[in-house]
């Protein structure tokens, strides 16, 4: 599974990137702003993507919007310290909404969800005929 990580802290990047790891993911890769997230989800097919709120530069909140069109089947997960203040409609376009700290359970779940879609797809996919 492949899963780009959007984050700013890179305390918070590494123990993300390290679960990730963990639970099996092959390909993790990091960005710490918006911006260089949405010139990832260009260039790889990712399965899953987590993004912080706040960064630098472009916002999660856009960058979740620009990749969504990009990527329309990859997974968006918001993982953030900072939901407080926001409408529902900011995060409607997420699959999943988090709020930091994040327990190991629930990123394994995450992970595993994301896992058990992706073999669902590949499936599908193989059941037509081109």
């Amino acid at each position: 599974m492949k899963i780009l990580i959007v984050e700013d802290s890179v305390e918070t990047a590494e123990i993300l990137a390290e679960a990730a790891r963990l639970f099996g993911c092959e390909q993790v890769d990091v960005v710490a702003s918006g911006g260089d997230a949405i010139g990832k989800a260009i260039l790889v097919d990712y399965d899953l993507i987590t993004l912080d709120i706040r960064m630098p530069g472009v916002s999660g909140l856009d960058a979740l919007s620009v990749i969504r069109g990009i990527r329309a089947h990859s997974i968006l997960a918001i993982i953030s310290g900072y939901l407080e203040g926001f409408e529902a409609e900011a995060f409607q376009q997420a699959d999943v909404v988090l709020s930091k700290p994040v327990p190991l359970d629930l990123l394994q779940q995450v992970f595993q969800l994301s896992k058990e879609i992706r073999a669902h797809r590949r499936a599908l996919r193989d059941l037509g005929n081109f």
